[in-house]
């Protein structure tokens, strides 16, 4: 192997006693013929005589208590279409100086580079993308997403328009076919090959460039072989027309122009199903909010608002979150009070309060409140933001059997193809079946021994899977947990959301000196003024209510006016209700509510009450006028599934 240079940065060097143990512990590598540390640079420069690993890199700088600093970035390239191309990039990559590994993603068409520190260049990594015959988009997170869903439209229009044009014309070239005793076989060649000609072209072109851009490289890959069976087919089928050392025999124009259409119909429906696996990201990406509003103080120290992008707001800015809103960053809590809906998050279908001290985080939802917050991480270091790269990175991952999948496509092309050529060599040679039967066998082994179950089905999967679990709030690491889950044998659950339906159902009501419908109508009537969720479930429970009257053939009841509404903060709510025809003063909420307002709580309230807690259920008191008039009392259904789910376990 000729020489190399290699330049790596070296983390932890103060002086020249450290630069010097650096340079004294890689020039003990074989691989390594001589080497220079720049202490001014943190630096290390080396001459290579061999190839070497980075991992042994690593290990003899930390040996010696240094680190070799490195970084990631994820690039998007298009044009991976097996699991040749992903060998391919990953090979070639780590050969552009600084990038220590490329991990190429078949379903997404990323890669995540791992290099070092301070030392991508991305010119290069375009420049050997390209040279392997891909496309290279641009770094991931800098794309626009109309963009990206315009490039996704048109190269999808683009496929379905080359397999309606081949396969119109290859209907056209096999009713031409039916002719063939009635025509000359010249002329019917001819006449074969102007029809066959465009459409061979123009659906053929993808595959062929790709085919001659790997062979060029000296890349067996899937469209090396593809480009041969279809070029064979088409050259063969010329030849046969003109006579020239074939016969009219060889003319199979119809399976020139089907082949490349049937493998674009498989493109097709491929980019269609890696669409459909990025949906999940998608989806916790529309978490986000797109904007935020500011507030500033002017000259006259008056506070000012304005609206600004996600993206231009700094740590420490004061942001305005009204009732309704997303959180923008994760942030303090400065000023206000307000229930914050943090389901995405928590699973929690409650919302919770926050006031001055608490954090907030982004994509949660602001219930009722104004609310004062100091943005504290922003960007890629909030939690949301966390949670999506988490989910990128599992489904960019590789399990043991995407790896072994790898290794052997590696080595199944060549011998594919030296398989080919002997089945070829022996029914024409030993058997003596003919030249036209020989090629077709050699076209059917290059055309169907195509290996895209092992290097699409494995990574498609783990995509997939990935993805269904975070739309069900299952966060997997990467594909080597998801793979090693069959080994599991202890499984800790969530409770909300997982074990229960996550949504709060009205359990008990229990009413004092009234009926239980009028109760229900008074709490109701107040409780319509709110979007907190346990509002939403005793109006569910009220609705319900209304429509079993309605099957008993007896009136229904109807909300009653409420004016004067107010939501007090951690306590509950006030309004004034038109009963009867007199407007009363109705208080639901908890025992804090009614002790400042001055309502007088029972010991057998109090007991009833009590007891409720203790069974977790979260409880409600409703007074009228002064007076309590009974409790409700809400808990999370347990799912029907999860009985037979735990039992099953």
């Amino acid at each position: 192997m000729a020489q190399k240079e290699l330049d790596i940065p070296v983390d932890g060097m103060h002086c020249s006693s450290c630069s010097l143990l650096v340079e004294k512990s890689l020039g003990k590598l074989d691989e390594v013929d001589s080497i220079n540390v720049d202490l001014n640079t943190n630096k290390a420069h080396m001459v290579l005589n061999d190839k070497i690993s980075p991992d042994i890199i690593d290990q003899t700088v930390e040996s010696v208590g240094f680190t070799v600093p490195k970084e990631e970035v994820v690039i998007q390239i298009d044009g991976m279409h097996c699991a040749s191309c992903v060998n391919n990039v990953e090979k070639f990559l780590p050969r552009v100086d600084g990038v220590v590994e490329a991990n190429a993603n078949l379903s997404n068409q990323k890669v995540t580079i791992k290099y070092y520190r301070d030392m991508l260049n991305l010119k290069e990594i375009q420049k050997t993308i390209e040279m392997l015959g891909f496309e290279y988009i641009g770094l991931d997170g800098e794309l626009d997403v109309m963009d990206e869903e315009e490039r996704y439209q048109k190269d999808l229009r683009g496929k379905l328009y080359r397999i309606i044009v081949g396969l119109v014309f290859a209907a056209i070239l096999m009713a031409i076919m039916q002719f063939h005793i009635m025509i000359p076989p010249l002329t019917m060649g001819q006449l074969s090959l102007i029809i066959a000609i465009f459409p061979f072209c123009y659906v053929s072109y993808p595959i062929l460039k790709a085919g001659w851009n790997s062979f060029k490289h000296k890349n067996l890959d899937m469209d090396v072989m593809y480009s041969m069976g279809i070029l064979v087919a088409f050259v063969s089928s010329v030849l046969g027309t003109f006579g020239i050392v074939l016969d009219s025999s060889f003319m199979f124009y119809e399976s020139a122009v089907m082949l490349p259409s049937f493998l674009t119909i498989g493109r097709y429906l491929e980019a269609r199903a890696k669409r459909k696996t990025s949906s999940s990201i998608k989806e916790l990406i529309g978490l986000q909010p797109k904007t935020a509003t500011l507030v500033t103080v002017d000259a006259e120290g008056n506070p000012v608002e304005k609206e600004i992008d996600i993206e231009d707001i700094n740590i420490g800015d004061i942001l305005l979150v009204k009732p309704g809103e997303k959180i923008p960053a994760d942030s303090i809590v400065v000023d206000g009070e307000s229930y914050v809906d943090e389901a995405m998050i928590t699973g929690e279908p409650v919302p919770k309060l926050k006031k001055a001290g608490i954090d907030v985080f982004s994509g949660t939802i602001n219930q009722d409140g104004a609310l004062k917050i100091e943005a504290q991480k922003i960007g890629s270091e909030t939690v949301l933001s966390q949670i999506i790269q988490l989910v990128e990175k599992a489904q960019g991952s590789k399990p043991p059997v995407q790896r072994l999948a790898n290794k052997i496509v590696s080595w199944f092309i060549p011998v594919i193809l030296t398989i080919a050529i002997i089945v070829f060599l022996l029914w024409y040679f030993v058997a003596g079946s003919g030249l036209l039967f020989a090629l077709t066998c050699l076209i059917s082994i290059l055309v169907v021994a195509c290996p895209c179950a092992l290097g699409l089905a494995t990574p498609t999967a783990v995509t997939v899977g990935v993805g269904r679990a975070a739309e069900y709030g299952i966060l997997i690491k990467n594909g080597e947990t998801l793979e090693s889950s069959k080994d599991v044998d202890v499984c800790v659950f969530d409770k909300t959301g997982t074990i229960t339906e996550g949504k709060p159902e009205v359990a008990d009501i229990e009413s004092f000196d009234m009926d239980e419908g009028k109760f229900l109508q008074i709490l109701s009537s107040v409780e319509n003024n709110s979007n907190h969720p346990i509002a939403k479930s005793i109006l569910n429970r009220f609705k319900a209510d209304n429509i079993k009257l309605a099957d008993e053939g007896k009136e229904d009841l109807q909300l009653l006016a409420v004016d004067d509404f107010e939501n007090v903060t951690g306590k509950g709510l006030k309004a004034n209700v038109s009963i009867d025809g007199v407007n009363s003063s109705v208080l639901a909420g908890n025992l804090k509510l009614m002790e400042s307002e001055g309502v007088e709580v029972s010991e057998e309230v109090l007991n009833k009450f009590n007891d409720f807690v203790s069974d977790a259920k979260t409880t409600i008191v409703m007074a009228v006028d002064g007076e309590i008039k009974g409790i409700i009392t809400l808990m999370d259904k347990i799912k029907d599934s999860s009985k037979p789910a735990i039992d099953h376990l």
